[in-house]
């Protein structure tokens, strides 16, 4: 059985102007919702105890 797979067919690189705006507002969403993650996370383990024994070596 082979893994080989025939490459896709070429895809247009353009996107519409309201594809564009809706990627940059999907964009804009993602980034106000990691702030929230990002502090939760940060509260979250900073109730586990120190946050330097969880940091990479």
């Amino acid at each position: 059985m082979s893994r080989y797979r025939p490459p896709a067919a070429p895809k247009s690189p353009y996107i519409t102007k309201n594809g564009f705006q809706q990627l940059q507002a999907e964009e804009k969403t993602l980034w106000l919702k990691r702030r929230k993650v990002v502090t939760a996370l940060s509260a979250a383990a900073a109730a586990e105890g120190n946050r330097s024994e969880n940091a990479e070596q």
